[in-house]
């Protein structure tokens, strides 16, 4: 029997790290996880079995409220968005001259991947850092296994365009 203790802590970290690279904001990836936890609070029944399909069901539940979060700034942002035009100051934080070459690339594939549609970020950070298999990704996304490797297939296309567009051309 697991306790409910037991899943927040065997998951939060995963969960955590998934909502963060798809929504690129810490805050509301904490967010995001809290929901998922207080959802799964919600539904416990006691003694309670998680079962293999307890990972799934996190992030699914995980994906959902993201993608509900995401829905609901992209409909605030609209509706502020030229109050900030009118307002916003041209600010650009000066870039970092002393990055090493393994930031520079972790920073531009972290660019790129921001590039990608929330549903094509979402099928690579699953596959690529969450490590999981078509089913599993099935599961989360509710897309058939088959739409996973097609979309997958289109979504690591754009993503390799992505950099390609962002490589500096050699030095001479």
């Amino acid at each position: 029997m697991a306790t409910f203790e037991a899943i927040v802590s065997t998951y939060e970290g995963a969960l955590l790290r998934y909502a963060h690279r798809l929504l690129q904001n810490r805050d509301t990836a904490q967010d995001v996880v809290q929901d998922t936890f207080i959802r799964l609070y919600r539904t416990w029944q006691d003694p309670f079995e998680p079962g293999p399909a307890i990972q799934t069901w996190l992030y699914r539940v995980a994906h959902n409220s993201a993608v509900d979060h995401v829905r609901r700034e992209s409909r605030m942002e609209s509706l502020h968005l030229k109050h900030a035009a009118e307002h916003a100051e041209e600010t650009a934080p000066a870039p970092d001259q002393h990055l090493c070459a393994v930031g520079d690339e972790a920073e531009r594939a972290a660019r790129a991947l921001e590039t990608l549609s929330l549903r094509d970020r979402q099928l690579i950070l699953l596959k690529v850092y969450e490590e999981k298999s078509y089913k599993e990704i099935s599961a989360i996304t509710g897309l058939s296994v088959s739409n996973v490797g097609y979309s997958l297939h289109h979504a690591m296309k754009k993503l390799a365009a992505a950099l390609h567009e962002s490589t500096p051309p050699p030095s001479p």
